[in-house]
């Protein structure tokens, strides 16, 4: 079972549940990367603007700017940033719209430790050999 990252990296993650975003940044966490939480769409495009990561874990339903119309304007400021998009209410639509998006990795909740590090340890090397 692996949960180390291969690659560690800078994860910026957007959820709006306090309860998933604690346990990202315990899980990322402790597998070696660097994580920055925060609740919100625009919260995440605020720190964007201002520092450089490796990825965006993204909750596709965030209240507000869902996590989808974060992706539309990420990819027009940072188009090469890797990301994962995570949620509790899957659509084969919704799916084909962030995997249009650039998105690396379509993760259901609740999902395992395992799945959440391999997902986000792919997203950094495919970024990393692009560049």
């Amino acid at each position: 079972m692996q949960t180390r990252a291969q690659l560690p990296g800078r994860v910026l993650v957007a959820d709006d549940e306090a309860s998933v975003r604690e346990l990202l940044v315990r899980v990322l966490g402790n597998a070696g990367h660097e994580v920055v939480a925060v609740e919100s769409g625009e919260a995440a495009l605020l720190r964007l603007a201002r520092e450089r990561f490796d990825i965006l874990v993204v909750d596709k339903n965030l209240p507000g700017m869902d996590g989808l119309e974060v992706m539309r304007l990420v990819r027009s400021h940072h188009r090469h940033l890797r990301a994962v998009m995570i949620t509790a209410y899957p659509s084969p639509a919704s799916e084909q719209v962030a995997r249009d998006l650039g998105v690396h990795s379509y993760v259901v909740k609740p999902f395992g430790i395992v799945t959440i590090v391999t997902a986000v340890d792919e997203a950094i090397r495919h970024g990393r050999m692009e560049r």
